[in-house]
């Protein structure tokens, strides 16, 4: 492995982001210096496949063959279908608001397609979630009680992201981690872009702490987006109020 891929692998995978909510901003990795680089070197497919895309087709092709085993599984393929979203702003108006959203198509930590796409799934919440981040483990239950309880919207279609993977953090691996929280939801495993040290899906949603909600409208527009935690009724609130539901 060449010593920018060595870099960006721990970039990512031993991430120093300070950000868990909306206070503090993920760290900007591609803001880092050329030199300390160079020193270091939807849910599921509708149509039920399972398979797995073959090293040279698809997202897949993203990820080196030499990633380490520590990491495999944990950080996934994904590509990008259209323009990422500006980052959220600390406060006013939303600039992404009313913008397609990017289709984002990746796998899951087995291996099994996932797809992120609204007009195909209709209505969605993305939610991006790090497993070292406490207010992170914080608002899976607060999720997971809306299912629950059935406040959720039968028409509303929610994805998880695994981002910002650190062996050396707390929850490693995050496969592990979401299981013991009861998370139910299709998980998109986040990658990472060895050209421009960013997280690949990450990115593309302009998040910019941990959580980080992202509300689709049925047609491909964003209708709403958050970072940090938030209480039930909040959520819902914010998921009726900005979304065609049927």
């Amino acid at each position: 492995m060449n010593h920018r891929r060595i870099a960006a692998l721990a970039i990512a995978a031993t991430l120093a982001i300070a950000a868990c909510g909306d206070d503090e901003p993920v760290e900007d990795l591609s803001a880092r210096s050329p030199a300390a680089n160079d020193d270091a070197d939807s849910a599921t497919d509708g149509d039920g496949d399972t398979s797995l895309n073959s090293p040279s087709d698809g997202p897949r092709s993203t990820v080196p063959p030499d990633l380490p085993d520590s990491l495999i599984g944990s950080i996934g393929p994904v590509d990008v279908i259209g323009d990422p979203l500006p980052p959220l702003p600390d406060g006013g108006a939303d600039p992404a608001r009313g913008a397609p959203a990017p289709v984002l198509v990746g796998e899951d930590f087995d291996g099994r397609t996932v797809r992120i796409d609204a007009v195909a799934a209709g209505p969605t919440m993305v939610v991006f979630l790090a497993h070292w981040c406490p207010h992170c483990n914080d608002e899976i239950p607060v999720i997971n009680g809306l299912r629950d309880d059935g406040r959720l919207p039968a028409s509303l279609n929610v994805v998880g992201i695994s981002t910002s993977v650190a062996p050396d953090r707390p929850n490693f691996p995050p496969s592990e981690w979401l299981d013991r929280r009861d998370w139910q939801f299709p998980v998109m495993a986040d990658g990472v872009d060895f050209d421009a040290n960013t997280l690949v899906a990450a990115n593309a949603f302009g998040v910019t702490g941990f959580p980080f909600v992202a509300l689709l409208d049925a047609d491909g527009t964003v209708a709403a987006r958050w970072s940090g935690g938030l209480g039930a009724d909040a959520i819902l609130s914010l998921i009726t109020s900005s979304l065609e539901l049927g």
